[in-house]
């Protein structure tokens, strides 16, 4: 489905279903953070005012925004040095707060937050990469409740999720094994994998998405909603042993005025979001990764 501001729903296109490597590991968010064994000094921080870059976008808050308290560290990693004109760790990690209050609605005051800067040849800019937790230990053993990527200079909101789903349980993975091995069932592995049909009508969802992308986009407009296709959200198993689908998500991109597509992921049965996705449009163009440099 594709909705232009103004024109309603006009196309309808159905993605392929996800590979079959989604049954290897659960679900997880936007981004996967490199947890580095060296690591810098805890400090406790109080309330950051960062100017560098606010955003405004205030739909689904609640209440009015308050800086929280958070406890910091940042993974020091020999190949990433932040540059001059980053954001430190502090700043980013209060941006990061913000963007989690704005699209969930929660204050992260009180948590411990991790932060990584990466500066890698073929994105286009820096980043910080923040994951939450109540503690440094739930950090370490990736408990955590969510995570966000910010760009490290101009403090621009690219990636964001919910908590990730906790590992599949051996049970599931073997009924999941099993289930992918018998031929017999091969029309259930394709539900299993793509979530099911997504609903009849999605306009509503694509309003959710849409909603959503415009706190993600601040300073730029919405001009598009396209539906992408239907994941399932987790496994569980029924009274006899069998592997069904436990939730849906709904992957839509949305485009801003800028031609910035957000991939938004959100739950058919509540319209929650799970993600927001904009790292992909960093990538520098025609990037040779055998021969960095030469395009």
């Amino acid at each position: 489905m594709k909705k232009t501001k103004g024109n309603g729903i006009t196309t309808i296109a159905m993605a392929a279903v996800l590979s079959i490597g989604l049954f290897s590991t659960a679900f997880i968010g936007v981004n996967s953070l490199a947890f580095a064994a060296a690591t810098d000094k805890t400090e406790s921080i109080p309330p950051v005012t960062a100017t560098v870059y606010i955003p405004t976008a205030d739909t689904f808050m609640q209440g009015d925004y308050q800086a929280p308290e958070l406890t910091v560290y940042q993974n020091h990693n020999e190949w990433y040095t932040a540059s001059a004109n980053a954001l430190t760790p502090e700043a980013a990690a209060e941006l990061g707060a913000q963007y989690i209050w704005d699209l969930f609605g929660e204050s992260i005051d009180g948590k411990t937050v991790e932060m990584n800067y990466t500066a890698q040849p073929y994105h286009t800019r820096a980043y910080w990469h923040g994951a939450v937790a109540d503690t440094r230990e739930d950090l370490e053993n990736h408990d955590t409740q969510f995570r966000f990527t910010i760009c490290a200079v101009s403090g621009e909101r690219i990636d964001i999720s919910s908590a990730v789903l906790a590992e599949i349980s051996p049970e599931i993975k073997e009924a999941l094994s099993a289930l992918m091995n018998d031929n017999s069932r091969r029309d259930k592995t394709v539900r299993v994998r793509s979530g099911g049909e997504p609903p009849a009508q999605l306009d509503e969802y694509a309003q959710a998405a849409e909603d959503f992308a415009a706190k993600h986009f601040t300073g730029t407009e919405v001009v598009s909603v396209e539906f992408r296709s239907a994941a399932v959200a987790g496994f569980e198993l029924d009274e006899n042993g069998n592997i069904v689908m436990n939730g849906q998500r709904l992957l839509f991109t949305v485009t801003d005025s800028t031609g910035r597509e957000a991939e938004v992921a959100i739950s058919r049965e509540t319209r929650e979001l799970f993600s927001i996705g904009t790292q992909h449009n960093d990538v520098v163009p025609g990037y040779n990764y055998d021969a960095p440099g030469i395009g």
